[in-house]
């Protein structure tokens, strides 16, 4: 009788062991302050959910790559994130499980996210993943500068020529250079939108040359080379924008929260001296919004599981990540509820702000990226001039988006 408690007792710990359902969760590697939040949200939901195991295996170096070579293998993590600039990539190429089934079977509240975020990880109408948080640009002012040459406070009803004004105030009383600007493609993005102008036209061909985008364009290297109110971080002895306002090289940047983040730990003197304003608009206002969505592998052997996790990672999960690390809450309702003054202007943007995703024929944009941010580079040190360069980009853009 001993012996048949002892079998079913052994049997029922073994049924209840392989019960449980193993799930694994990858992204890149973050900040010491990121993994540990994560690893407390991982703890959190293995506690509350004793029918499946969550392990986090964040992979190290180029994280695109290394997911597609998994995958390809067949050994890709059950979950993942995914940057909206790559989704369409991974979307086309059937990687990822579309959620809407999920998502209307569960009720889950998809509305809650601001719809911007919902849009960035949407292909041929359906929704493929769920944003873990964001980031959008905004404008950096340092109050100190501003009081010591008397100029007033950039704000978030400044049109460009409010902004330039400022910029010009503040060199002509001594200020060398006002602002820190980067020739990448991504932060010119917001000056073309806000001046009307197309990214790319309706057959995937690029928009840079009608007018209102190159009004834009212009107006972004004005600063640089005609109102020398600006520069890039190398010219201003910093390795990027945020360590060039970190060391007050300038008065005023456009950068996003990720920046806050870096000086409050670089450069805690000068933390009580930024504000922070949406950026400068003309017809209307634009910004950029970078996102990373939790995505399901479509080849899991668990996919409701799976579902469970991400609905936990972005909700329960997400408010953890909001308090422990300071990122934007993608959900409203938590939005709603991240008291710090410091990041209206990022949250503010969130309800009008561009993806970082460039449509194309073949779904990839970064060969066109890296040749378009060659051209910008010529255009800061005035290489060539803007014909110039909109000609190559025309003559050659559907070569470097095509497969």
């Amino acid at each position: 009788m001993k012996k048949l408690v002892s079998f079913l007792m052994v049997l029922a710990l073994t049924v209840s062991v392989l019960a449980v359902v193993n799930i694994r969760i990858s992204g890149w590697p973050g900040n010491p302050i990121e993994e540990s939040v994560i690893k407390s949200i991982v703890e959190e939901f293995n506690r509350t959910h004793p029918d499946i195991h969550v392990e986090w295996a964040p992979i190290p170096g180029d994280f695109r790559q290394m997911l597609i070579t998994q995958f390809s293998a067949g050994t890709a993590p059950d979950i993942f994130y995914v940057d909206t600039f790559w989704f369409e990539e991974l979307a086309r190429q059937n990687m990822l499980l579309p959620l809407d089934l999920y998502i209307k079977k569960d009720k889950f509240d998809i509305d809650d996210f601001y719809p911007s975020l919902v849009n960035a990880f949407t292909y041929k109408g359906r929704i493929y993943g769920i944003p873990k948080d964001f980031s959008t640009l905004a404008l950096y002012y340092n109050k100190e500068i501003f009081d010591k040459y008397g100029v007033e406070y950039p704000t978030s009803d400044d049109t460009w020529f409010d902004f330039l004004d400022k910029a010009l105030q503040l060199k002509r009383k001594g200020m060398k250079i006002p602002l820190v600007l980067a020739p990448d493609f991504n932060r010119i993005i917001p000056f073309i939108v806000a001046a009307n102008g197309r990214i790319v036209t309706k057959d995937l061909n690029t928009g840079l040359a009608e007018p209102n985008s190159k009004f834009a364009l212009q107006f972004y290297f004005d600063l640089v080379n005609k109102y020398k109110v600006a520069q890039e971080p190398a010219n201003l002895g910093a390795g990027w924008i945020g360590e060039a306002f970190g060391k007050e090289a300038v008065a005023m940047a456009m950068t996003g929260p990720w920046t806050l983040g870096y000086i409050r730990g670089q450069y805690p003197n000068v933390v009580a001296k930024i504000g922070i304003v949406e950026l400068p608009h003309l017809i209307k206002k634009a910004t950029m919004v970078y996102t990373v969505s939790w995505s399901i592998n479509r080849n899991t052997k668990n996919k409701r599981a799976a579902w469970e996790v991400v609905k936990f990672l972005t909700k329960e999960g997400q408010k953890m990540f909001v308090e422990g690390a300071g990122v934007l809450a993608s959900r409203k309702s938590i939005a709603a509820q991240d008291t710090d003054p410091i990041k209206e202007a990022f949250y503010a943007g969130a309800k009008y702000a561009i993806p970082w995703r460039v449509p194309t024929p073949s779904g990839i944009f970064s060969k066109a990226n890296d040749q378009i941010n060659s051209k910008l580079k010529d255009l800061f040190y005035e290489r060539i001039t803007l014909d110039e360069a909109l000609n190559e980009i025309i003559e050659n853009y559907m070569s470097w988006v095509s497969e």
